[in-house]
């Protein structure tokens, strides 16, 4: 479990670090093309290469319902169509002379993403993640300007470039959340060949309606710049990022994707001869590290240990659960969690997992509920892994608070 977390973020970072190879290499060189246009070829040349997942699992296809249709649209039409408009239009405001109000912008893609998880997904997170999450935010602003405390570049900005900005931050952080959510029931090549595929035909009516001309003055070396695209920070990278993005939260992509700032910024130095400043160094490393730790927050937690006697007072609220020792949830930040629990006899259940404060012993404790199960597992050992954080612990006053709160949690683990 804990490997293919690593290999989802890992794939995901990977993406983010081709994205920077778009901006700070690839995208400049078509700044004379029409951004619908632009935008409509390299989703063209990437779908060609991703339309083979279309016959590969086109029995996953007839099972897509009206509410992953509209999932997978919206990620066409944000994530591909206007998400990457939004973001080449800023670019080509500022004349790729500097890109820094564009890349700080972004830093709001989190936020947006974040926001939108926790409405649609139904993700929530300990308090510390909000806490990293909000220094990895602040360490991109420091990562993007050279002096930090000069704010002048980010008002003397073409008001068009920041807005485009904002807009593509939306557009590809509301991406992610239903992203995720149609990578439930998709494979995550499918869902990289439906994008590109409906990002064509959202483009193709503006692209070639108003743009169309403009194809036969695509420069023979344009025409490469877009295949290398396609092969870089295009197809193969949205490949990559739905990979990582199956097998990872939507928050904790969000969140590695903040590699794109860091190694645009180094992309920038090498290919462009920009140097970083001191605060630009310390504001990577703060970002890297309040990455990381958010990311750890959300990592999956498995913990092995035996049933513990309890008082049955679970049951009083309709949840009977399997106690265990609470020097079990040392690495846990304290929470109701959706769980996976396997028993001695290797049955598997779902469940939820409770580690906080208990209103009814007046002490921490650290207790299963199994889904679906009757049976006494006292004496045995079972082995627990976290999933889906869903609330912080709450104090009650009375048995009938806790009783009413537990049937809300009920209902949560069976959604």
């Amino acid at each position: 479990m804990k490997n293919k977390f690593f290999l989802g973020s890992l794939a995901i970072v990977v993406a983010a670090l081709l994205w920077s190879l778009d901006g700070t290499f690839l995208r400049p060189g078509l700044f004379s093309l029409p951004s619908p246009l632009l935008v409509f070829l390299e989703h063209l040349l990437g779908f060609v290469v991703l339309a083979p997942f279309l016959f590969i699992y086109r029995t996953q296809l007839k099972e897509i319902n009206k509410k992953s249709w509209a999932a997978i649209f919206w990620v066409a039409l944000f994530g591909g169509a206007l998400g990457t408009t939004f973001f080449t239009k800023a670019l080509f405001a500022t004349g790729f002379v500097d890109i820094s109000v564009v890349i700080l912008l972004q830093k709001f893609q989190p936020i947006f993403a974040i926001i939108l998880a926790a409405i649609f997904l139904r993700e929530r997170f300990p308090r510390e993640f909000y806490a990293y999450a909000g220094l990895a935010v602040v360490a991109g602003y420091f990562v993007t300007f050279k002096d930090p405390l000069t704010v002048s570049g980010v008002w003397g900005a073409p008001a068009q470039a920041a807005l485009f900005s904002l807009l593509a931050a939306f557009a590809w952080g509301s991406s992610t959340v239903f992203g995720k959510y149609s990578l439930k029931n998709l494979n995550h090549g499918l869902l990289a060949a439906l994008r590109f595929g409906l990002t064509v035909l959202i483009m193709v009516f503006p692209a070639l309606y108003f743009y169309g001309a403009g194809i036969s003055a695509v420069a023979g070396k344009q025409w490469w710049t877009l295949i290398a695209i396609v092969f870089s920070s295009g197809a193969v990278a949205m490949f990559l990022y739905y990979w990582g993005l199956k097998k990872v939260p939507a928050s904790v992509s969000t969140l590695c994707e903040l590699a794109w700032p860091v190694s645009a910024i180094i992309f920038d130095y090498f290919l462009n001869g920009n140097i970083l400043s001191a605060t630009q160094i310390i504001g990577a490393f703060i970002l890297v590290f309040a990455a990381y730790r958010a990311t750890a927050l959300n990592q999956p937690i498995t913990f092995t240990g035996k049933v513990l006697p309890g008082q049955g007072k679970g049951e009083e609220v309709g949840a009977k659960t399997a106690n265990l020792d609470v020097a079990l949830a040392e690495k846990l930040p304290p929470g109701l969690y959706d769980c996976v629990v396997t028993t001695e006899v290797g049955g598997i259940y779902s469940g939820l997992l409770y580690y906080g404060y208990n209103s009814l012993s007046q002490k921490n404790c650290l207790e299963v509920h199994l889904l679906n199960f009757s049976g006494d597992l006292k004496g045995q050992e079972i082995t627990v892994t976290t999933k889906r954080f869903l609330r912080l612990p709450k104090k009650f006053n009375s048995l009938d608070g806790l009783k009413s709160k537990v049937e809300e949690d009920l209902k949560k683990a069976n959604n």
